[in-house]
């Protein structure tokens, strides 16, 4: 069974990375101010990163536990064009903390996604970007899925998985991955 045991979550939208806040951040240590819904073995108040290794977490930092089994946070969509929303020109910056309990080879856990939920008013592909872990040989390799406009066949989808990782289950780790859409590199 692969599980995210915990995960702290900040996802930006910018056109200049350093000037502009955040689209979206929850940290778990206290009910947040945008309303998640918990989706199966959601589990609140866990210990997150937390000092002396971590000296620039609080002493009592939270996270949020998941189990793997298809459990997830979920909020509102606020509908088209909101700052979860990206397309040519603009910017996205994911970052999380993560502790990985285990992770199955090939198989691609989502750490926080924009679409793909499911839900019976929206296309099975409706999904805008997502940030990812995807395991290999005891490694875990960051993934940044995006999608453009639908074309011909599955050339609307844009896959990019780092070459190195982390070991799984080997503690604390920070992810981030940036990207201007329409930016080809």
């Amino acid at each position: 069974m692969s599980s995210i045991g915990s995960i702290a979550l900040l996802v930006g939208l910018s056109v200049a990375a350093s000037t502009s806040p955040p689209a979206g951040r929850w940290d778990f240590g206290t009910e947040e101010s945008t309303s998640l819904t918990s989706h199966g073995d959601v589990q609140r108040d866990q210990a997150g990163p937390r000092p002396p290794e971590f000296p620039d977490f609080a002493k009592d930092n939270k996270a949020v536990r998941l189990d793997g089994n298809g459990a997830y946070l979920s909020i509102e969509d606020p509908g088209s064009n909101s700052q979860f929303d990206f397309t040519g020109g603009d910017a996205i910056t994911l970052e999380a903390w993560i502790k990985l309990d285990g992770l199955r080879n090939g198989s691609p856990m989502y750490v926080i996604g924009k679409g793909r939920t499911g839900t019976p008013n929206f296309s099975s592909d409706n999904q805008n970007w997502s940030l990812r872990v995807v395991g290999a040989g005891g490694i875990a390799k960051l993934s940044f899925l995006f999608a453009t406009a639908p074309g011909h066949g599955d050339a609307h989808w844009h896959r990019w998985t780092s070459k190195d990782g982390f070991p799984v289950a080997s503690g604390w780790h920070h992810i981030a991955v940036t990207y201007r859409f329409g930016d080809p590199r």
